[in-house]
């Protein structure tokens, strides 16, 4: 895991902002630091720094995390042996000892145990091929210094960052914004659309841009081959593309075939995960899926070994879910580590906090992960197993047992439908009832007055903005893959992986989600959604596959937590004169869009829709201090 930079110019130009680009990244990449400078003439110069630099068409910067060969034999940028290739490169690949032991077979030698090198190989092997056979987490830069092309590439989920822009015919991109930023050429300037977006539905990338005006992001499960002459010629394709529609919920198992299926795809995903020559911990909420990873990797840990867990917890009953971690923690005997999110420690941790997520966050909740990975640090744990994905993946949200619902109505199977209804009324999760938690879920009809806080207070500069932004899918069917792939693709598994990367990588741990394996997610997308959403139960194939591996307590879970905070118990006490005050300041940053004192009386809802305004009130909140701590004009 680490940290990337480049800068690609037509002509010849002085390419200094490389150093800053990287440098503030040094968070992502404690363990070392590289450039390489591609001349005028094409000669390839590999460097520490940027001493002596002359005009160059081409610089890569690098800061690294030592996961795999800790040596200084990984420092990257890395050449091929042939020195063709240059490669500049974060993630990992897990299965490369198998990719390795196949290039090895066709005459490649190799001189490091890291992945870095088999993926350099495997690029000189096989092209924009090698791609589609990598299992992992990447953002790659490869330069071919015979073609004289860039080569760019990002995992099939993104669950490693790539961000570009343009700038004068060149190109630049970086692991983070700041890395962009920090060259020092692109204005601080708000795109007001997303922003509608965030404030209306707190929904937040899910498009192919990002809240600073003219910075992109590279689509996962793409890559792009850009000519030295013409940098600004960026056009991603895809490698890996989701089961074609027709595969979509088709494929015909039993259910003990899917069972054992499942847990095949599923055990090698977080084998290959625990490949690391440094210490590997994993975050534990109490939940299915957390649980479900530290139950799969304490079965196969050698006796006398402890996994390392790390756990959100809250004085306030309501918001703890120890009860549940515990169970794990004594089946599997981990050295458990809590962290307890306090209105004194956000208030406190917020500009950090901020500044580490580059865009504002919807919920509280993220500030929670932020705790954790700060907690594996201090206890010298820098790799997580995380269940980031599984709700997407494995139909975990409560909406999956409406759309199964839905989906049975929609297709005249009124006996499923009946069935449905009657197992949730009897012992469903009735969390379905909160609306003011989901309301951009909710029909139009319903989607107004209390519903809808934000809409009266918005201000006539910002109306046309408000009116295009949409609540989110466009799709009319109710078919659980179709349904899975929007939550995977756009709404919901890209910004859990911002919030993902940027709370671990502030604190240099390398965080890796079993859930989001290729496999498993191409396995579950080709289930018709009965063994996905049984008996209105979430996630029903994996309850019934772990049985015997996860506690019978947690596989019977029907609420859902997570690591949550009492964001609105916060808001209405200990914080609630903070909030007030930022929002109705004489300098409220978004003066131009709404009306902050207004914006300050959602603070003081009551009732059954207080969960809406309260919501509401956050996102401004949050947009707002963002928006003065990266001095962005608005």
């Amino acid at each position: 895991m680490c940290g990337i930079a480049g800068i690609l110019s037509s002509p010849p130009a002085s390419l200094h902002a490389i150093e800053a680009m990287t440098r503030v990244q040094a968070h992502r990449g404690p363990d070392g630091e590289g450039f390489a400078f591609v001349a005028a003439d094409g000669a390839l110069e590999l460097s520490s720094g940027i001493n002596g630099l002359t005009e160059s068409r081409l610089a890569l910067g690098h800061r690294r995390l030592a996961i795999l060969d800790t040596s200084e034999a990984g420092l990257q940028p890395m050449a091929s042996a042939d020195g063709r290739y240059n490669i500049c490169y974060n993630g990992e690949v897990y299965n490369y000892l198998e990719l390795r032991k196949e290039l090895e077979a066709a005459g490649h030698s190799f001189h490091t145990g890291t992945d870095t090198e088999v993926v350099l190989a495997a690029y000189r092997a096989w092209g924009t091929a090698c791609f589609s056979r990598f299992n992992g987490m990447w953002a790659i830069a490869i330069w071919d210094g015979v073609q004289n092309t860039l080569v760019l590439s990002r995992d099939r989920f993104g669950v490693k960052p790539l961000h570009f822009a343009h700038h004068g015919g060149a190109l630049y991109f970086s692991s983070e914004i700041k890395g962009l930023l920090a060259s020092g050429v692109f204005p601080r300037k708000l795109n007001r659309a997303r922003a509608a977006d965030f404030l209306r539905w707190g929904t937040v990338n899910h498009t192919g841009e990002t809240l600073f005006q003219g910075i992109n992001v590279f689509p996962p499960g793409h890559f792009a081959v850009i000519d030295m002459e013409n940098p600004a010629a960026l056009s991603p394709q895809p490698y890996w593309q989701p089961p074609a529609t027709e595969r979509l919920g088709a494929r015909t198992l039993d259910l003990a075939d899917a069972e054992r299926e499942f847990r095949e795809i599923f055990d090698s995903a977080v084998s290959l995960r625990l490949r690391s020559d440094v210490p590997v911990g994993a975050c534990l909420s109490g939940g299915l899926d957390s649980s479900a990873i530290v139950c799969t990797v304490a079965d196969g840990l050698p006796p006398g070994h402890r996994l390392a867990t790390f756990t959100s917890a809250s004085p306030n009953p309501a918001f703890d879910e120890r009860r549940w971690s515990d169970l794990v923690v004594r089946q599997c005997g981990t050295e458990t580590h809590t962290v307890f999110p306090s209105a004194e420690g956000f208030k406190a941790d917020l500009d950090a906090f901020l500044h580490t997520q580059e865009e504002p966050v919807p919920l509280a909740s993220v500030y929670a992960q932020y705790l954790l990975m700060k907690a594996a640090r201090e206890a010298f744990i820098p790799v997580l197993l995380d269940g980031q994905g599984a709700d997407e993946a494995l139909c975990g949200y409560r909406k999956y047992v409406v759309y199964s619902l839905l989906e049975a109505a929609q297709t005249g199977r009124w006996l499923d439908l009946l069935s449905g209804l009657g197992w949730w009324a009897a012992q469903g999760d009735k969390g379905l009832l909160k609306l003011s938690e989901g309301v951009r879920y909710l029909p139009g009809f319903l989607r107004r007055g209390a519903a809808d806080p934000v809409s009266d207070i918005v201000l006539p500069s910002f109306a046309a903005e408000w009116a295009a932004s949409q609540p989110g899918s466009g799709l009319k069917s109710y078919r659980s893959s179709e349904r899975q792939l929007d939550d995977l693709l756009r709404f919901s598994v890209p910004p859990l992986l911002r919030y993902e990367d940027r709370n671990s990588m502030a604190w240099s741990i390398e965080s890796r989600v079993p859930f989001l394996d290729y496999r498993l997610v191409e396995f579950m997308l080709e289930l018709p959604t009965s063994l996905k959403v049984s008996r209105s139960r979430t996630k029903a194939l994996m309850r019934s596959a772990l049985r015997g591996r996860v506690p019978d307590a947690i596989l019977d879970r029907r609420d859902k937590m997570g690591f949550v905070t009492p964001q609105h118990l916060w808001m209405k006490g200990p914080l609630k004169q903070y909030f007030a005050e930022t929002l109705a300041a004489p300098d409220f940053p978004l003066g131009d869009l709404v009306d902050g004192k207004r914006a300050a009386q959602l603070l003081d809802a009551e009732g059954y829709w207080q969960g809406a305004s309260l919501n509401a009130a956050f996102r401004i909140f949050m947009l707002a201090r963002w928006a003065q701590l990266y001095e962005v004009t608005i």
